[in-house]
């Protein structure tokens, strides 16, 4: 097996742990979700959820770097409904009294930027073309030859150049990684793949390609960040009790129709605190089969 081979193979294992099952359909989930100690005790202590009630707050839209009318039109008052529907299976219930409201939740929704270098494939070539013309001149001052000046060490300036640009557009992908992870909570699991021994001839570990992979490229998401209101009312900074963050590929699937079911599958986590991601994929809608009356069916005989 090249070692090329093996790499895409570990990419393609860690695409399958952490962005879920390759089939069609609703692209898997990832839910970050933090909670403090004490009040995740007094919520969820007794068994039964603790009901609270809350008030929206519209937080800060991402609109990413691509124009999308889709995103751009779903209208916050939508999405807070859509969010009223799933923050209820924890026992969470609006009031339209900001006097009596146990929490303020912000939302945060949009879409993650990526870097993308439009002269990305012109300076792949011309790294290609440099590293060409210095191999044939090393190659032409091992020659031999009775002029000591062929012999010289050919100039390493324009391959310098074209190899300091590759690193350059590689420190901006990994800052637009780092970002990303930092906004939609995949910090942690991300810092824990970078710290495992990796077999990988590249030295990076299955986990940690298949994470990278999902944060390269643009996601939709949302994140609530549910605040003590009460505290608030009465002039204290704001104290942040829990904050969910979800989101889902965008490429293949549009904002309004996404929502629904990465809400669904966040709802089991709104309060709670989460030890690293989780990965869901939403539910396919169930069919029925209707078997009828059993009957006994002779033999032939």
């Amino acid at each position: 097996m090249t070692t090329t081979t093996r790499a895409c193979l570990l990419l393609l294992a860690g695409l399958a742990d952490f962005a879920g099952p390759l089939r069609a359909g609703m692209d898997p989930v990832a839910v970050s979700s933090t909670s403090s100690e004490d009040y995740a005790l007094e919520k969820f202590g007794a068994g039964t959820p603790k009901p609270e009630t809350y008030v929206f707050f519209e937080g800060k839209f991402f609109g990413g770097t691509v124009r999308d009318t889709n995103l751009e039109h779903a209208q916050f008052l939508t999405i807070a409904k859509t969010l009223g529907e799933n923050l209820v299976r924890q026992n969470y219930f609006p009031t339209k009294d900001p006097k009596s409201a146990d929490l303020l939740i912000v939302v945060h929704w949009g879409v993650t930027t990526v870097y993308e270098d439009p002269n990305r494939q012109l300076n792949s070539e011309n790294r290609s073309s440099e590293l060409t013309k210095y191999n044939a001149a090393v190659a032409a001052a091992a020659a031999p030859s009775d002029n000591f000046l062929d012999h010289l060490a050919p100039g390493t300036g324009a391959l310098n150049n074209e190899l300091a640009i590759a690193d350059l557009e590689q420190m901006s992908t990994g800052n637009s990684i780092a970002s990303n992870a930092q906004l939609l909570g995949f910090r942690q699991q991300l810092t824990r793949a970078q710290n495992q021994v990796s077999a990988a001839a590249n030295g990076a570990t299955a986990e940690e390609m298949g994470l990278q992979q999902l944060l390269a490229e643009e996601r939709y998401f949302v994140i609530l960040m549910a605040y003590d209101f009460h505290t608030m009312k009465q002039g204290y900074k704001p104290d942040l009790l829990w904050s969910t963050r979800f989101s889902v590929r965008s490429p293949g699937n549009t904002f309004t129709k996404a929502l629904p079911a990465m809400s669904r599958v966040a709802a089991d986590y709104f309060g709670h605190a989460l030890d690293g991601l989780k990965f869901e994929t939403p539910d396919a809608p169930k069919g029925k089969v209707d078997v009828g009356t059993p009957k006994v069916v002779g033999d032939g005989k």
